[in-house]
């Protein structure tokens, strides 16, 4: 399990607004991100198509979802539901 400072567990927990994640490479950007998506889909059931993330480049927006994937995925394996079959289905 990753362990965030006090400011990534703000971007992760703050509800109702949006976050703006800014850090320099490798400061865990992407990580931050992926739990807090994965927090609103998975104890807040907001679906996957409601949901707005971007990023500056491709690469970027290709490995954010792959990341979010790969959880999603590692969260049905534990807690299969239809609702995260379909966020699966969704990504």
């Amino acid at each position: 399990m990753t362990s965030f400072n006090p400011q990534q567990q703000l971007a992760i927990d703050a509800l109702n607004q949006n976050v703006i994640v800014s850090a320099s490479a490798g400061a865990g950007k992407t990580t931050v991100l992926i739990a807090r998506l994965m927090k609103r889909i998975i104890h807040d059931n907001v679906r996957i198509d409601e949901v707005c993330a971007m990023t500056f480049t491709e690469a970027a927006a290709s490995e954010m979802k792959t990341r979010l994937l790969a959880a999603l995925n590692q969260e049905y394996e534990t807690h299969a539901t239809p609702f995260i079959a379909e966020q699966i289905a969704l990504v």
